[in-house]
């Protein structure tokens, strides 16, 4: 009986404590919230810092270009305006700060499938379905193609994953040139 007392007790400290209540009743809100009004509140002038976004391309021709250029790879998303799924990534998954943060180290292009000049991208990558996301290097070569809505989390996994890749691509082309010379 005091086991289930003690640990009944323990589970509601443990629940008010981590759970979002107080033991006063009062919200616990995140730590970022609480942040910027402790900023508002002080006596220095808060500076307000937009969260970064996904700046898209149009065109994956220029787009390639730029990434051989700037030695980065290429996120191209696929999406059709009638999709429901690709309009919900990019009011979502698109927008939030870490997708935005990661999105600098990438050239992203942004594919409508309904546009009739995007007939051949979608055929040389294989891509049927929207929304897809389709990772490639800096000269074209395909690293990883997700089919389906993604969301921010997922999408920053993914992205991580590809940037893994590309980089573990590049330390292995230079142990092979090593190898060869």
């Amino acid at each position: 009986m005091f086991r289930k007392l003690t640990f009944y007790a323990l589970a509601i400290v443990a629940f008010t404590t981590y759970g979002g209540v107080s033991l006063w009743g009062e919200l616990n809100y995140s730590t970022k919230t609480t942040r910027a009004n402790v900023a508002v509140e002080s006596s220095e002038v808060a500076t307000v810092v937009e969260p970064e976004r996904v700046v898209f391309m149009t065109d994956v021709k220029s787009a390639l270009a730029q990434a051989s250029r700037d030695n980065k790879p290429v996120l191209i998303f696929f999406m059709a305006d009638d999709c429901k799924y690709s309009r919900r990534m990019l009011t979502e998954a698109f927008q939030d700060s870490e997708v935005g943060r990661l999105s600098r180290s990438f050239v992203c292009v942004e594919v409508d499938m309904n546009d009739p000049d995007s007939a051949g991208i979608c055929r040389e990558y294989g891509i049927v379905a929207s929304p897809t996301i389709q990772f490639v290097t800096s000269y074209g070569a395909p690293i990883q193609r997700v089919p389906s809505a993604q969301s921010s989390e997922r999408l920053v996994a993914l992205m991580r994953s590809a940037l893994a890749t590309v980089a573990w691509r590049a330390a292995r082309s230079v142990e092979t040139e090593k190898v060869w010379r």
